[in-house]
Protein backbone atom coordinates (compact mmCIF):
# COMPACT_ATOMS: atom_id res chain seq x y z
CA UNK A 1 0.00 0.00 0.00
CA UNK A 2 0.96 3.80 -0.09
CA UNK A 3 1.39 4.08 3.82
CA UNK A 4 4.16 1.03 3.19
CA UNK A 5 6.32 2.52 0.53
CA UNK A 6 6.16 5.70 2.68
CA UNK A 7 6.92 4.03 5.56
CA UNK A 8 9.92 2.45 3.90
CA UNK A 9 11.21 5.85 2.60
CA UNK A 10 10.57 4.79 -1.00
CA UNK A 11 8.14 7.82 -1.00
CA UNK A 12 9.68 11.53 -0.70
CA UNK A 13 8.71 13.05 2.63
CA UNK A 14 6.96 15.90 1.12
CA UNK A 15 4.70 13.55 -0.28
CA UNK A 16 3.03 12.18 2.63
CA UNK A 17 1.42 12.76 6.33
CA UNK A 18 4.26 11.56 8.87
CA UNK A 19 1.70 11.67 11.34
CA UNK A 20 -1.13 9.52 9.40
CA UNK A 21 1.69 7.30 7.72
CA UNK A 22 2.73 6.61 11.34
CA UNK A 23 -0.50 5.82 12.81
CA UNK A 24 -0.51 3.40 10.18
CA UNK A 25 2.91 1.88 10.70
CA UNK A 26 2.49 1.90 14.57
CA UNK A 27 -1.39 -0.26 14.07
CA UNK A 28 0.40 -2.87 11.91
CA UNK A 29 3.31 -3.05 14.22
CA UNK A 30 1.04 -3.40 17.07
CA UNK A 31 -0.92 -6.39 15.62
CA UNK A 32 2.36 -8.08 13.81
CA UNK A 33 5.43 -7.05 16.02
CA UNK A 34 4.29 -5.71 19.96
CA UNK A 35 7.35 -7.21 21.48
CA UNK A 36 9.46 -5.25 18.95
CA UNK A 37 7.56 -2.14 20.39
CA UNK A 38 7.50 -3.06 23.94
CA UNK A 39 11.26 -3.93 23.65
CA UNK A 40 12.14 -0.53 21.79
CA UNK A 41 9.63 2.18 23.13
CA UNK A 42 10.06 0.46 26.68
CA UNK A 43 6.31 0.17 26.92
CA UNK A 44 4.21 -2.91 28.52
CA UNK A 45 1.09 -3.70 26.83
CA UNK A 46 1.50 -2.30 22.90
CA UNK A 47 -0.81 -4.81 21.75
CA UNK A 48 -3.64 -3.59 23.58
CA UNK A 49 -2.98 0.08 23.00
CA UNK A 50 -4.88 2.15 20.03
CA UNK A 51 -2.46 3.79 17.27
CA UNK A 52 -3.02 6.87 18.72
CA UNK A 53 -2.00 5.61 22.74
CA UNK A 54 0.87 4.45 21.25
CA UNK A 55 2.36 6.98 19.17
CA UNK A 56 1.80 9.36 22.43
CA UNK A 57 3.63 7.03 24.36
CA UNK A 58 6.45 6.87 22.21
CA UNK A 59 6.67 10.64 22.27
CA UNK A 60 6.26 10.46 26.24
CA UNK A 61 8.89 7.84 26.49
CA UNK A 62 11.41 9.56 23.68
CA UNK A 63 10.48 13.39 25.16
CA UNK A 64 9.04 14.61 22.32
CA UNK A 65 7.23 17.65 24.11
CA UNK A 66 5.90 21.20 24.09
CA UNK A 67 5.60 23.50 26.37
CA UNK A 68 2.89 22.59 28.90
CA UNK A 69 3.45 18.50 29.21
CA UNK A 70 1.80 18.44 25.53
CA UNK A 71 3.35 15.67 23.12
CA UNK A 72 4.53 16.64 20.16
CA UNK A 73 2.72 14.36 17.68
CA UNK A 74 4.73 15.09 14.81
CA UNK A 75 7.88 14.69 16.21
CA UNK A 76 6.64 11.41 17.60
CA UNK A 77 5.67 9.97 14.50
CA UNK A 78 9.09 11.24 13.15
CA UNK A 79 10.72 8.60 15.24
CA UNK A 80 8.48 6.12 14.90
CA UNK A 81 9.52 6.11 11.21
CA UNK A 82 13.19 6.80 11.75
CA UNK A 83 12.85 3.76 14.46
CA UNK A 84 11.49 1.68 11.59
CA UNK A 85 13.59 2.41 8.38
CA UNK A 86 17.07 2.37 10.17
CA UNK A 87 15.94 -0.98 11.41
CA UNK A 88 16.59 -0.31 15.02
CA UNK A 89 13.44 -1.64 16.06
CA UNK A 90 14.37 -5.22 14.23
CA UNK A 91 13.98 -6.76 11.51
CA UNK A 92 10.02 -6.17 9.82
CA UNK A 93 8.27 -7.32 7.19
CA UNK A 94 5.79 -4.83 6.13
CA UNK A 95 3.84 -7.62 3.61
CA UNK A 96 3.77 -11.07 3.31
CA UNK A 97 3.37 -13.28 0.22
CA UNK A 98 -0.24 -14.38 1.14
CA UNK A 99 -0.55 -10.51 1.57
CA UNK A 100 0.71 -10.00 -1.76
CA UNK A 101 -1.18 -12.44 -3.37
CA UNK A 102 -4.54 -11.21 -2.30
CA UNK A 103 -3.72 -7.28 -3.45
CA UNK A 104 -2.76 -8.65 -6.93
CA UNK A 105 -5.86 -10.39 -7.13
CA UNK A 106 -7.65 -7.36 -5.99
CA UNK A 107 -5.55 -5.30 -8.44
CA UNK A 108 -6.21 -8.27 -11.71
CA UNK A 109 -10.15 -7.81 -10.73
CA UNK A 110 -10.44 -4.01 -10.82
CA UNK A 111 -8.41 -3.96 -13.85
CA UNK A 112 -10.51 -6.60 -15.54
CA UNK A 113 -13.68 -4.33 -14.92
CA UNK A 114 -12.11 -1.13 -15.91
CA UNK A 115 -11.43 -3.14 -18.95
CA UNK A 116 -15.06 -4.35 -19.18
CA UNK A 117 -15.91 -0.61 -18.96
CA UNK A 118 -13.63 0.86 -21.48
CA UNK A 119 -14.66 -1.78 -24.10
CA UNK A 120 -18.22 -0.95 -23.87
CA UNK A 121 -17.54 3.09 -24.08
CA UNK A 122 -15.10 2.24 -27.16
CA UNK A 123 -18.06 0.29 -28.67
CA UNK A 124 -20.61 2.45 -28.14
CA UNK A 125 -18.58 5.49 -29.72
CA UNK A 126 -17.99 3.36 -32.82
CA UNK A 127 -21.81 3.21 -32.92
CA UNK A 128 -22.38 6.77 -32.59
CA UNK A 129 -20.00 7.39 -35.10
CA UNK A 130 -21.02 4.59 -37.26
CA UNK A 131 -18.28 3.12 -37.72
CA UNK A 132 -19.66 -0.42 -37.22
CA UNK A 133 -23.36 -0.31 -38.40
CA UNK A 134 -25.92 -1.63 -35.66
CA UNK A 135 -26.86 -4.38 -37.69
CA UNK A 136 -23.49 -6.10 -37.60
CA UNK A 137 -24.09 -6.48 -34.05
CA UNK A 138 -27.46 -8.34 -34.36
CA UNK A 139 -25.52 -11.05 -36.27
CA UNK A 140 -23.23 -11.83 -33.65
Amino acid sequence: SGYNLAASGAVGRNAFDEQEVALELLDYLRTHYPTLLEGRFKLEGAASMTDEQLLEAIGRKRGALQGGKQINLQKAAEIAIYDFRSAILGRITLETPGEFAQWLAAGQTLDAERQVKKDAIELDRKIRFKKIPKTDLRAS
